[in-house]
């Protein structure tokens, strides 16, 4: 993997990049987090045949901040950005892989681009919307009520780092000074648009798209309601059903080990 800089819509992004092939999978973080918390994926995707694209989103990391925040900073907006990337880095097509926001993203990415091949998600509720579509599928709660905020003070953005990882990070640990980096807007923008309906239905795209869909999900996630997965109707869900695992919101994470091979098994699956 190297680290990179690429200019898309006068935004340069920072991405880690190993090209291997013509075909290649887009690796997407969650809100104000970063590149680096995919870490634990690297070596068994490098397994494979795939160029890997992890890049900071903007307004994140080490990726600019938009100047047209309102725009920027929505899951069209966020689609659009990443899209425009994988073209600009030589993906004809390629599989999304998003944890928490990316995969809200990645949901729209299915949906407005047939480059994209198959899309695993984890953390990630499909939803309608609007205030009560986002309600069903989310749990209200201190921390999920600073995912909009746009200034956190230290405590708040100790108690939602510790809710999205699962276990609370040092102050010096590179995600939480990530989390501190994170524009403000990136955070209000992203909750504003969701919930004005600015996207997708997430429901009605999972429910009608025919390429492969994997729900690899934590049992423990603070932020959803798990047997809200139990309502949905989904086209193509691989193994017919979300596998859960020993995990809170961030799978990957935490339990890196069994969220690997069950992601190893997808991507050869979906290839």
């Amino acid at each position: 993997m190297i680290l990179r800089t690429c200019v898309v819509e006068g935004l340069k992004l920072r991405l880690l990049h190993r090209k291997a092939g013509k075909v290649g999978i887009l690796l997407i973080h969650g809100n104000s987090s970063c590149k680096e918390v995919f870490s634990k994926q690297f070596a068994d995707l490098a397994k494979t045949e795939l160029g890997i694209v992890v890049p900071d989103l903007p307004g994140h990391g080490a990726s600019d901040n938009s100047n047209r925040p309102s725009n920027t900073y929505s899951f069209p907006g966020y689609a659009r950005t990443l899209n425009r990337l994988m073209h600009a880095l030589g993906y004809a097509s390629y599989h999304v892989l998003g944890w928490s926001l990316g995969g809200h993203i990645g949901i729209e990415m299915l949906a407005r681009y047939r480059s994209v091949r198959s899309l695993l998600i984890s953390g990630t509720p499909p939803v309608r919307l609007d205030p009560e579509g986002v309600a069903e599928g989310f749990r209200w709660t201190g921390a999920t009520a600073l995912a909009g905020r746009k200034r956190l003070r230290s405590e708040d953005l100790c108690r939602y780092t510790k809710a999205m990882m699962g276990q609370p990070l040092a102050d010096g640990h590179h995600l939480a000074r990530m989390a501190r980096r994170t524009d403000g807007n990136a955070r209000y923008w992203m909750v504003a648009n969701g919930l004005a309906g600015r996207g997708v239905d997430e429901l009605e795209t999972v429910s009608r798209e025919e390429r492969p869909i994997a729900i690899i999900q934590g049992r423990t996630d603070p932020f959803l309601r798990i047997e809200y997965f139990d309502q949905i109707s989904f086209k193509n869900l691989w193994t017919g059903r979300p596998l859960l695992i020993q995990a809170g919101h961030a799978a990957h994470w935490e339990a890196p080990r069994v969220f690997n091979q069950a992601m190893m098994e997808f991507v050869m699956h979906a290839s």
